[in-house]
């Protein structure tokens, strides 16, 4: 319990200083920049997480993240150390994610700044040709795009139901899909305070080439994130 609480108040701490400063110098700052300095702030977070709570982690497949090239990241939803992770990879990225959250304060701020895919979940028809437009968009700009295909955080186990929303993109954009697993649910749970000491471990797959057909691309996608999410759950 105390480190968890020392935890957060660190992460309070950067949360707000690294908002401050998106925020005030926005204007001046480019996009890329903003990202750099977002990903050296989680990577604080991450440290932070491993000095307090003894999480650590180990990533296998890095070697497929592509060089200059936008992807669609798709990753399981387990809990937030994947949030922090995501954006620590060396790739600009833009996050689809519920509107709700840019109304946090200071973390939401932050996100904000990043220009993320916030979309309303309620209105699913419009949530999807909004992650179509500005899906293309920001991969037209080189901007990777971050999905969590089950579109909730899930427990600890099998992958969920994952929607089409990922491989769609990726053919419509002509871009391929980067898919990862991993298993910090079991360390750092949703909706709980409470974390356990341990370490997360991360699978980068081989990127799902955009020839295939959207059909095609999911069925990839959901077969390999469900063998290698089985393998180390």
């Amino acid at each position: 319990m105390v480190r968890a609480v020392l935890f957060y108040i660190g992460l309070s701490a950067i949360s707000i200083v690294t908002s401050t400063l998106l925020v005030v110098t926005s204007p001046l700052v480019k996009r890329r920049l903003r990202f750099k300095f977002v990903s050296y702030c989680n990577r604080s977070v991450l440290h932070w997480m491993k000095l307090t709570c003894g999480i650590s982690y180990e990533i296998k497949g890095l070697d497929n993240i592509p060089k200059n090239q936008p992807v669609i990241v798709a990753c399981n939803h387990q809990g937030d150390w994947e949030t922090f992770y995501l954006l620590t990879m060396g790739l600009p990225v833009s996050t689809v994610l519920k509107r709700e959250l840019l109304f946090i304060p200071f973390f939401g701020w932050a996100l904000a700044m990043l220009n993320p895919i916030a979309i309303d979940r309620k209105r699913k028809t419009n949530a999807l040709k909004q992650l179509s437009q500005q899906g293309c968009e920001r991969l037209n700009a080189g901007i990777s795009v971050v999905i969590f295909p089950e579109g909730t955080r899930r427990p600890p186990g099998p992958l969920g139901p994952c929607t089409k929303g990922a491989a769609m993109l990726a053919h419509q954009a002509g871009v391929p899909i980067l898919p990862i697993v991993q298993n910090s649910g079991r360390l750092s749970p949703a909706h709980k305070w409470l974390k356990h000491a341990g370490k997360v471990e991360v699978r980068i797959g081989e990127p799902i080439s955009a020839d295939a057909p959207t059909k095609e691309m999911h069925a990839k996608m959901v077969a390999w994130m469900t063998q290698n999410l089985a393998e180390i759950s």
